[in-house]
């Protein structure tokens, strides 16, 4: 069990990421089985966009956000990225339900 906690936060968030839903580790790369879903969640703070042909909103564990760009590196300080493609609804529910528990 890998747990990830967030000690910047009022309330630390933890979240256990081997129950999460929609984990991934290849995220929206062109060779992922997981490029089709409305969401990711990657377990790491580092974030690779190459192989990746649209931009993506990543928010982290921590609710650091930034829009990536296609063959970029991005770095969160969280240890957990929430991606999403920008056309998804309700990013912020969806946020909220993996980690805000």
């Amino acid at each position: 069990m890998v747990l990830v906690v967030s000690l910047h936060q009022k309330k630390p968030l933890v979240a256990d990421v081997n129950k999460m839903k929609n984990l991934s580790t290849k995220g929206y790369k062109k060779n992922s089985p997981d490029k089709d879903r409305p969401y990711n969640v990657i377990p790491s703070g580092d974030i690779t966009m190459k192989n990746v042909d649209f931009p993506v909103l990543g928010i982290d564990n921590e609710g650091n956000s930034k829009v990536m760009k296609p063959g970029k590196d991005y770095s969160f300080p969280g240890h957990t990225v929430l991606e999403f493609k920008m056309g998804t609804k309700n990013k912020i529910k969806i946020y909220n339900k993996i980690f805000k528990k």
